[in-house]
């Protein structure tokens, strides 16, 4: 063990999520959904771990990954704190891509494909 490594209590992740959650989510958030706070108050059920997530959203967005790393836990425990928190309403979430560039199944469509294609090609040849 190194004398700079700070210790930390280790406990598992899940244990961020508290216990009374109210009712289960549906799941639909992806880990590149821009997260954003709503300004409504959180409830008392919530955990600190609930209120650094709204303190973290409340001057701009990040991604589900980004306040993963931000609050050092699993993007998949974030993930379920972040859908609950969007269920209740504290936070509002952007989707990743609008379905209008994605095609049929999820993956973006030939022309966005195109688009990127042409900006690297632009980014190489300068």
């Amino acid at each position: 063990m190194s004398r700079d490594r700070v210790e930390r209590r280790l406990y598992p992740a899940y244990f961020s999520l508290g216990g009374n959650l109210g009712a289960p989510v549906q799941g639909t958030l992806d880990s590149l959904a821009a997260l954003r706070a709503s300004g409504k108050p959180l409830a008392e059920y919530h955990t600190p771990v609930h209120r650094r997530m709204v303190e973290l959203l409340v001057d701009g967005s990040l991604s589900v990954v980004e306040l993963a790393g931000y609050l050092g836990l699993p993007v998949s425990v974030t993930l379920v704190l972040a859908e609950h928190l969007v269920t209740d309403g504290q936070l509002k979430a952007t989707v990743p891509m609008p379905d209008a560039l994605a095609s049929s199944d999820g993956r973006p469509s030939l022309a966005v494909l195109k688009e990127v294609l042409n900006g690297l090609r632009t980014l190489v040849a300068a």
